[in-house]
Formats: structure tokens, C-alpha cells, sequence
């Protein structure tokens, strides 16, 4: 295969940061010939996070290279889910173009303003090149994710695609990390809009189906749904397990991961999932994501064969682009509570990613607290949404790189 774009990817559980990042580093760099890197993409679990980390990247890659990435509850490489370590990606191309961009800290009480400062400033980056399709990686623990997207997609526009993960920190809910050149940052939005003569693929699925009867959102004001057919929120899980308020609030982690709630979209003829992240004292469900009123809401089921069956759906939307030239590279984004649902299976999910989309295609990926993306294909151009419990998969390739 004739190319001028490369992907290399490396993996280390080193228990220095320092040398893990040397290792993994190296052995990206070895798979794109020793080039110098445009983008590097780093993912790691928490336990790495820190200064020494991004000083082992730019031992190997360099002082000025451009990197983006975020802690995760795990990482993703060809050998699956892994707890523990450091993935790094290296794209080298002369004919793909970046536009990376940065907030450093997200106005949590607007965030739709901090989405739009990301966009202007990867698109002053960018230059005059047409943006094809923007990568994200923010803070998993800000409740406004949704508006924050919003933001992004106002200066971008309402069908650009936009694909990307929520950083997390293996649960404990405390604080993520969004690494961005030679800073470690929390509470941010960092990312790139990708250009030029590429190819991008994506898929998205979650594998959740509907129970029982819709029901109507009648009050909610961003994640909080105060009010559902004008009674408590949280009437609607009461109602359908027969339990009381307590033992409700007893089960709330179980009940996240298998029964979230599912926003039908009409106009997609398929449904958003919601977290429930708590219950307030009147009733009201806080969301991890916005539920807007006169939405029609149902409680979803998801189970391990499901999330299965999604998993190689997203891979196969994913790969439709590249039916003429192969996909040099992707990235993943999975759920932490799809993490949760498969348990040992998480693996096997991994390896339907990985046959589907080709045995030889270097990839890493994060277990996130949030998965931004389109609910369709490319072809469809329809809106980027921020979801929950999904499996986000973004491909990358030349336009040009044709067979020998």
C-alpha cells in the first residue's frame, strides 16, 4: 500500500510513568518509521496521570509534539480491557491536517460557553483547510456534558460529526485528568478537528432495549428531571420494580447499569441513554446528560448478548467508509458501565471490534464516563449527541492511499 499517512500504536503497564511512556512510546514511534508525529493520543488510567508522564512522550517524540488524551477506568489495546497502563497512538501524515484546541478549565455553570471557545480556537488552528470531523476528550465529572457538546456544535454546526470520550478515574467519582501538549489539566475540553485529504469513519451503538410503556417528561431543566406525567421522577422506577424510595436508592449503581432511562428520538428511530446518577430529595432523577420536557422516556434493559451485537455494529458503520482504500487506524471509546454489564466478556467485545474492523488495524481506546457522537453513519450527516452506556468507534484513513 502506497501512503503518506502512518499509525503506530504502543501499550505499557510499567509502574513508572516516566518508562511506561518511554515504552509505549517507542514502540508507536517504531511502527510509523521513526517519523515525526503530527498527533499523539495518550489514554491511561488514572494511577499514571502527572508531569512524568507527558515528559516520557516527548523524550521519545520530541519537545513540541501536539498530544491530546485523558485517564480513563481503563485502556483499550488489541489485547483488551486493562486496568492499569498507558496506550499511545502516533499519526504521522502529510496529508491529513489538525486543528487542535483547548479550554483549560469548563465554566460549569455555562458550559455551552467553553464548547464554543473550543471550536473557535480548533478551527483558528485549523486554518482555511474544510474540517472533515472533530475528536473530543473532556472532563467526565462536570453534570452538563450534553451543554457542553451544544456549544461545540453551535460553532461547528448542528450535522458536523463530533466523536469523543468523557475522562473518568476507575469510579471513584473524584477527579479526571485531559492531557493536552505538556499539561496535565482537569475540568477541561481539549481536541483537534481532523482535515484534508483523510477518510473518517464512525459508529455508535449501545445494544439497550425498551421496557414497559413510554412516558412523558412534564418538568426537568437541564440533567434533572423533576417531574414525569406531572408526579416524582423517580414514580417511574417505583412503579416498575414495586419497590419503595429506599430500597430504589439501595440499587442505584445496579440500576444505572442495566435499567437506564432511554430518550426516544423520532428523527433517529432510536433511543439516547441516561444514567442515573442520583435521586433529590423531592422525587427529581439527575441524569448524567440533559432530558428535556415532552421527551418520551422509557426504562431500558441492556444485556451481555446485546451489548455484543452493538458492539459489531458500531465496528461495521465504523468500516463502511473504507470499502476502496483500507483504514490505517481507529479509536474506541467504551462505557465504563458496558464495562460493568460484560464483566469477563468486556474482552470479547474487544475482539469483535477488532475482527470486524481487520486483524491488522492498530487501535487503543478508553473506558469513559460519557461517549460523544452521531447516532448514525456518515452518510446520514444527522447530530452528534452525548450518550450514555454506548460504544463510540472513530476509523481513520487517507483518501489517496491506494493499493499497490
Amino acid at each position: 500500500m502506497t501512503t503518506n499517512t502512518y499509525i503506530g500504536v504502543g501499550f505499557s503497564s510499567h509502574a513508572d510513568p516516566l518508562e511506561a511512556a518511554k515504552i509505549a512510546s517507542s514502540q508507536a514511534k517504531k511502527q510509523i518509521h521513526q517519523k515525526k508525529p503530527n498527533l499523539i493520543i495518550v489514554f491511561s488510567s488514572v494511577h499514571f496521570q502527572g508531569r512524568k508522564l507527558l515528559e516520557g512522550i516527548c523524550y521519545i517524540f520530541g519537545e513540541n509534539t501536539n498530544i491530546l488524551g485523558c485517564t480513563g477506568s481503563g485502556v483499550i489495546t488489541e489485547a483488551g480491557v486493562l486496568k492499569y497502563g498507558v496506550a499511545i497512538m502516533a499519526i504521522t501524515s502529510t496529508k491529513i491536517k489538525f486543528g487542535i484546541g483547548a479550554v483549560p478549565q469548563i465554566n460549569k455553570d455555562h458550559p455551552r460557553e467553553s464548547g464554543e471557545q473550543f471550536a473557535r480556537s480548533a478551527l483558528k488552528n485549523l486554518g482555511a483547510h474544510t474540517k472533515g470531523i472533530g475528536l473530543i476528550f473532556s472532563d467526565g465529572l462536570i453534570e452538563k456534558g450534553s451543554e457542553l457538546l451544544d456549544g461545540v456544535k453551535e460553532i461547528l454546526g448542528r450535522s458536523f460529526p463530533i466523536i469523543g470520550g468523557s475522562a473518568a478515574d476507575n469510579l471513584h467519582f473524584s477527579k479526571t485528568y485531559q492531557y493536552y501538549n505538556k499539561d496535565t489539566l482537569n475540568n477541561a475540553l481539549i481536541g483537534t478537528i481532523l482535515s484534508g485529504e483523510g477518510i473518517f469513519g464512525y459508529g455508535l451503538k449501545h445494544g439497550w432495549r425498551p421496557l414497559g410503556r413510554p412516558h412523558i417528561v412534564t418538568q426537568s431543566s437541564g440533567n434533572i428531571i423533576q417531574k414525569i406525567e406531572d408526579g416524582p421522577a423517580i414514580e417511574i422506577y417505583k412503579d416498575y420494580f414495586k419497590k419503595t424510595l429506599e430500597e430504589i436508592k439501595s440499587l442505584l449503581i445496579q440500576i444505572s447499569v442495566l435499567y437506564p432511562l432511554g430518550i426516544y428520538l423520532s428523527e433517529e428511530e432510536e433511543y439516547l441513554l441516561r444514567n442515573v446518577m442520583h435521586i433529590n430529595p423531592d422525587g427529581g432523577i439527575v441524569c448524567q446528560g440533559d432530558v428535556h420536557e415532552g421527551s418520551q422516556v422509557r426504562i431500558m434493559l441492556g444485556t451481555k448478548e446485546t451489548a455484543l451485537e452493538a458492539a459489531q455494529q458500531a465496528a461495521l458503520e465504523a468500516k463502511n467508509p473504507f470499502k476502496h482504500t483500507p483504514a490505517l487506524g481507529a479509536i474506541v471509546f467504551e462505557s465504563v458501565s458496558r464495562i460493568n454489564l460484560l464483566g469477563h466478556r468486556a474482552n470479547e467485545e474487544i475482539n469483535i471490534v477488532k475482527n470486524t474492523l481487520g486483524e491488522n488495524i492498530p487501535f487503543i481506546g478508553v473506558c469513559t464516563f460519557g461517549e460523544q457522537a452521531p447516532l448514525k453513519s456518515l452518510e446520514y450527516r444527522g447530530e452528534s449527541h452525548f450518550h450514555n452506556e454506548a460504544i463510540a468507534i472513530l476509523t481513520i484513513g487517507e483518501r489517496h492511499a491506494l493499493a499497490e
